[in-house]
């Protein structure tokens, strides 16, 4: 075990869940991991907390799920859902050798999988009930999708990840607070041009205490008040399958037209077609880490970038209110920055970022240059900071 997996595994355990006493909390791995798991457990252990694991394969996932039928799928579900039930915390680490091994399954099987196991075990049971996170693990695999060698990526990894999130969750908070004051987001740049109302529905700060690398303050439109088009302009992930220049059309709220220039097009319309919420959005945000300097797709790296936003169809989190509902939530993203074309960012009739640069007076230091070496060190303090 590595010194980086401890400090790393601190921060999960301690900064970001604060794992007490007698608490029950599920690890679960999927992929072969190489220490940060069993730091994890550790981790909880030194925290007085009682550690479950749980590993999984992305491959044996495939092979269980080509031919499983419904029943299959929701008495595993079934099971897996009492599991859950009974933890206090739960810990995602996620890695893979390939992201694509369940590529190959039929569209019916991965729409099986989302009604009868995701639904019940994760939407309706791990987020209301637990405290959770999870996190991309770097290895090779990641490493090579991101362009990297993996002692590279590994380096590049930490640094998003192990920052002084007291800081960071402060320079945050004037972003949020502009956001809940606002009735209508606008967007524009070149093939984007969206309108939507966020009047009233929540407004959250990814702090590092769900997901990490952390970084976004988010909320979610109202459900019906969508309109435009955008064509993103990063790759996105669904399912084991990989779509590049995904443009969709909305009206009244509602996806009325979504093609690619790369991928699948039947697999697209089929993720869009999963039930009445997935062609309407869950989720708006805008990235904040200014470590994630180069698209490393992996979402969890890519929706956090400095000058990013992602816009999310599919399920909006319980934090943000009457927002929309489906069994599926599908981030993608779209950079700012002048290389892709720049673009602008308006709260009501206030130019909030234009180009991936935030603005106005107060929301300045979230710009990269002067954020990075605010939040590049952890405070050494990590017990007890997560909010309640």
């Amino acid at each position: 075990m590595t010194e980086q997996h401890q400090a790393f595994a601190d921060v999960i355990v301690n900064t970001a869940l604060g794992v007490r006493p007698g608490e029950k909390v599920l690890v679960e791995l999927t992929g072969v991991d190489d220490g940060l798991g069993a730091a994890v457990i550790r981790a909880v252990y030194a925290a007085g907390g009682r550690p479950f694991y749980h590993q999984m394969r992305d491959n044996l996932q495939a092979a269980w799920l080509a031919e499983a039928d419904a029943e299959t799928i929701r008495l595993q579900a079934e099971w897996d859902t009492a599991r859950m039930r009974a933890m206090d915390v739960y810990i995602g680490l996620r890695l893979s050798d390939n992201p694509f091994d369940q590529s190959d399954l039929p569209r019916s099987q991965t729409s099986l999988y989302r009604t009868w196991y995701e639904k019940p075990v994760h939407f309706e049971t791990r987020l209301p009930h637990t405290r959770w996170i999870a996190l991309a693990v770097p290895n090779a695999a990641i490493a090579q999708s991101a362009g990297m060698s993996t002692e590279r990526f590994t380096e590049f990894y930490y640094r998003c990840c192990l920052l002084d999130y007291n800081r960071f969750a402060d320079r945050m908070k004037p972003l949020a607070q502009r956001l809940e004051r606002t009735g209508w987001v606008t967007l524009r740049g070149r093939d984007v041009n969206l309108r939507f109302c966020v009047r009233d529905m929540g407004v959250s700060v990814c702090r590092g205490n769900r997901n990490l690398p952390a970084g976004e303050v988010f909320t979610a439109p109202v459900p019906d008040s969508a309109e435009g088009m955008i064509r993103y302009n990063l790759p996105t992930e669904y399912n084991g399958r990989r779509f590049s220049g995904v443009c969709l059309e909305l009206r009244a709220g509602k996806i009325v037209s979504a093609s690619c220039r790369e991928g699948d097009s039947g697999a697209l319309a089929g993720i869009l077609d999963t039930d009445e919420g997935s062609r309407r959005i869950g989720e708006f945000a805008l990235g904040t880490n200014p470590f994630v300097t180069k698209p490393v797709h992996s979402v969890l790296f890519d929706e956090k970038a400095s000058g990013s936003f992602h816009f999310t169809p599919g399920n909006a989190y319980s934090a943000s209110g009457k927002g929309n509902v489906s069994r599926i939530h599908w981030d993608m993203v779209y950079r700012m920055q002048p290389e892709y074309g720049g673009g602008e960012v308006w709260f009501d009739d206030v130019l909030i970022q234009k180009d991936g640069r935030f603005l106005p007076e107060d929301l300045i230091p979230l710009n990269p240059e002067l954020l990075g070496p605010e939040i590049s060190r952890p405070t050494g303090d990590t017990k007890h900071w997560r909010e309640e």
